[in-house]
């Protein structure tokens, strides 16, 4: 994988104010063989998420994968076993 791939990842559950379970996530570091963790940008089809000032918004194109416009809202580390 390389930065900037959107990855399937699956997300553990949360205290509902942050995004869980399966959804796309944005790779934001180039893949380091071996280790095992990677920085990732989980997305939201949510556009009401645009009101933070740090968010992204995604447009869908053959080249991502997305089929709607989306919001990045912020970075995570995710174990690269959660890729799927």
């Amino acid at each position: 994988m390389a930065r900037g791939d959107v990855l399937l990842v699956s997300l553990p559950p949360s205290d509902r104010r942050e995004q869980s379970g399966r959804r796309p996530a944005v790779a934001v570091q180039t893949d380091q063989a071996g280790e095992p963790m990677l920085m990732v940008a989980p997305v939201t089809s949510n556009l009401a998420a645009l009101r933070f000032a740090f968010s992204v918004r995604v447009e869908p194109s053959n080249e991502n994968g997305l089929t709607t416009p989306s919001v990045d809202v912020r970075t995570m580390s995710i174990n690269v076993k959660q890729i799927q």
